[in-house]
């Protein structure tokens, strides 16, 4: 089993959000898309995220999905 990293207190939210959000991708031949904005501002409102909160959020998910689509390109090559 991987390491997993110590969080700051707050943050697992963030990382329960990612993985919700994560069924939102657009899946074309054998290309895995972004989540797509619309799902974080539909999160968001659902979720009661709003202004700075709201661009803290996109900000810091899709940080998360960058990531997590460089590791599935680079596992891939």
């Amino acid at each position: 089993m991987l390491d997993e990293p110590d969080l700051a207190p707050g943050l697992g939210w963030y990382l329960d959000a990612f993985a919700e959000l994560a069924s939102c991708r657009s899946l074309a031949m054998s290309a895995i898309g972004p989540i797509p904005w619309t799902a974080l501002d539909s999160y968001a409102r659902r979720h009661g995220i709003a202004g700075e909160a709201f661009e803290t959020f996109v900000l810091l998910i899709a940080a998360l999905d960058a990531a997590w689509l460089a590791h599935i390109e680079e596992r891939r090559s």
